[in-house]
């Protein structure tokens, strides 16, 4: 008897122990925590360059820490992928049918499952290293009208970082498939087994554990939370264990159910904690409790032309001024010098929609939603202009119904959208369209029959060169070899190049140019919400109108940029907006939203609070990492309610 054992575990394997279809479900649940360890190698070496902000003496077992948790979500979405081929399976063996379809249709249930699953993982490479957040549902926001889905494909199609995942997708996708159809002939089809007391056990004893492993923890009161893997001071070390299928089927979810667990304060204490906050007059004259009426004792001789220049990824970390080393920005160093430059404003988002809205409206994006997308009459900018007597245009290098931007802005007092159809097709450099000194180029000529109408107008320019692919063109030749940091300099050169070309002009006197960000860039990941890809430089240059340059060091946000550029126009308005006049009036909390988290800052602290139930209060001042919301709760408690 016990050589005839013996014997048959030496054929069999498991299977001499086991029902082989437990035996089968098994090996691919190895299968697929060995895929989902391959992506995780990947991004730990994709992303190495984070270690640094870890202390050597504790970089390894932060590292081997972080892939032990990311076993426990690994077998959480392995759990559910293995849930419905279980109960086939288990019917299968109750009933001793041995169907070959029904194993055919298992295995492609869980290839399915799997090469899904590994298909969201080779998404979250690029996606990581650009937002420096595991991917989540925020990854479809722009894709959500289909004029959008030849620009994003034609970007996708011209950058190599967007491709390369795919290459371990591939390989992992047929390690599946090979896998699997080697499984279906081996085990499955291959051996039979009898019914009787010991399949039962073995098949109750599998479903507690996969109840377990789908659970993830072992106290009842809750399951697996990403929160879980924040167990350390480092974004880079928490974010790490995640599961990237993980995180973006527990967002879809959470967008789903926010209405049902989003803990809100009652209208009025929300209204009167506004109104506090913006000096806005309790007795109201206005339907709106945030409106207020601006005027001036006195006014300008004449109504000065606008420029807005929103840049495309133009965070303050790229610029000498605010430490870089590379010399990239040698002519916006120089130009914020001579200029009225604020040094601490923060952009209300990390996407380029956010920056246009924020920007142009002075009101902040919310959670999850594309503000564009849903075309509503606002009082932003060029509708309080208009009243005025100015003309209103808008340029941009690409598809001008992307994010919506044409549609939102002809409602709202746009005279003109100048975008990719008119250009000359020679211009067109790749998916984003033209390059940025071609941009303001046109821009000129367009600024220029403006003025000859007689009326001052009111220009807002959205730049794209700093945004993959990251195309430089031919004429200009940058110092540094790496893309990312010539595009730079090629940005650089193309604002000196549009400010000597409007120097030339009658109109550039009475012209104010302000320069923001539409959001900077998770360059400095010290954080999990880089400040890199928040704190922008706001450069108001107009030196016929403004007195001496001189720099600000009061905290703002891209929401004051239009009532501060109302302020120094003189015109009397109604500011239904969040955003208040910096030359006159302070800010002591600016707020941003980044998809997953959000981040409220004053002049010394961050506060984030995360999606998943986590929050932080640090000293970016410092560059500290230590959370300080249990020496300071007070201060902690002040930036959740003013959210």
């Amino acid at each position: 008897m016990r050589e005839a054992i013996l014997e048959m575990t030496d054929k069999r394997g498991m299977s001499a122990i086991l029902p082989k279809h437990l035996v089968y479900l098994l090996r691919v649940y190895l299968l697929g925590i060995l895929c989902f360890t391959i992506f995780r190698a990947i991004l730990l070496i994709q992303e190495f360059h984070q270690m640094h902000f870890i202390p050597t003496d504790q970089g390894i077992l932060l590292g081997i820490k972080a892939f032990l948790m990311g076993l426990r979500f690994d077998t959480v979405v392995m759990g559910y992928i293995l849930t419905l081929p279980f109960l086939l399976l288990a019917i299968d063996a109750f009933a001793g049918w041995n169907s070959k379809l029904l194993y055919r249709i298992v295995v492609g249930l869980v290839s399915v499952g799997l090469i899904a699953a590994l298909f969201i993982c080779a998404s979250d490479l690029p996606f990581f290293h650009h937002f420096y957040a595991r991917v989540s549902t925020s990854i479809l926001i722009s894709a959500d009208k289909g004029g959008n889905n030849d620009m994003l494909s034609g970007m996708i199609l011209q950058e190599w970082r967007y491709i390369w995942p795919f290459i371990p997708f591939a390989f992992t996708s047929w390690l599946v498939i090979s896998r699997n159809r080697r499984l279906l002939r081996n085990i499955l089809y291959r051996f039979e087994d009898s019914q009787n007391l010991a399949v039962f056990k073995w098949f109750a004893v599998f479903a507690a554990l996969l109840c377990f492993g789908i659970w993830g923890r072992f106290s009842f009161q809750s399951h697996l939370a990403a929160s879980t893997a924040y167990s350390s001071e480092y974004g880079f070390i928490n974010m790490l264990g995640l599961n990237p299928a993980f995180t973006f089927t527990q967002s879809f979810v959470n967008s789903k159910t926010d209405a049902k667990n989003v803990r809100l304060m009652g209208d009025g204490e929300a209204v009167r904690n506004m109104q506090a906050y913006l000096n806005v007059p309790a007795a109201q004259e206005f339907d709106s409790p945030i409106a207020r009426q601006v005027s001036f004792a006195d006014s300008l001789a004449t109504k000065p032309n606008v420029v807005f220049v929103i840049m495309e990824s133009m965070s303050a970390s790229k610029m000498g001024r605010y430490g870089n080393k590379n010399n990239l920005t040698p002519f916006m160093d120089s130009l914020a010098n001579i200029s009225h430059s604020f040094d601490s404003i923060y952009t209300s988002g990390i996407h380029t929609f956010a920056g246009v809205y924020s920007t142009l409206f002075s009101h902040h994006v919310v959670k999850r939603k594309h503000p564009l997308n849903k075309v509503v009459k606002m009082s932003g900018i060029a509708t309080n202009l208009k009243q005025h007597g100015y003309s209103t245009i808008y340029f941009t290098t690409h598809d001008k119904s992307f994010d919506n931007v044409a549609e939102f802005l002809e409602a709202n007092d746009y005279d003109r959208i100048v975008s990719k159809d008119d250009y000359p097709s020679d211009r067109i450099l790749s998916a984003l369209g033209v390059p940025d000194d071609y941009l303001y180029e046109h821009a000129i000529g367009d600024l220029d029959k403006l003025y000859k109408s007689g009326k001052p107008f009111f220009s807002a320019i959205m730049t794209g060169s700093d945004h993959g692919p990251f195309v430089i063109p031919t004429y200009f030749k940058p110092k540094q070899e790496d893309a990312t940091l010539g595009i730079v300099e090629y940005v650089d050169w193309s604002v000196r190049k549009f400010l000597h070309m409007a120097a030339k002009k009658p109109w550039f006197d009475n012209t104010v140019f302000v320069f923001l960000a539409d959001h900077g860039s998770s360059l400095d990941k010290r954080y999990d919400m880089p400040l890199s890809y928040l704190h922008s430089p706001l450069i108001i240059y107009a030196p016929k109108l403004l007195g001496e340059p001189k720099n600000y060091p009061n905290l703002g946000s891209q929401v004051d940029v239009f009532p501060t550029t109302m302020g120094l126009l003189k015109l009397p308005y109604v500011n239904n907006t969040y955003g208040i006049d910096l030359f006159r009036e302070s800010r002591p909390f600016a707020c941003a939203y980044a998809d997953d988290k959000f981040a409220v800052l004053n002049t010394e602290y961050m506060f984030v609070s995360r999606e998943n139930g986590v929050t932080s209060l640090y000293n970016y001042r410092k560059g500290d990492v230590k959370d300080y919301s249990k020496d300071l709760p007070v201060l902690q408690r002040g930036h959740e309610n003013l959210w």
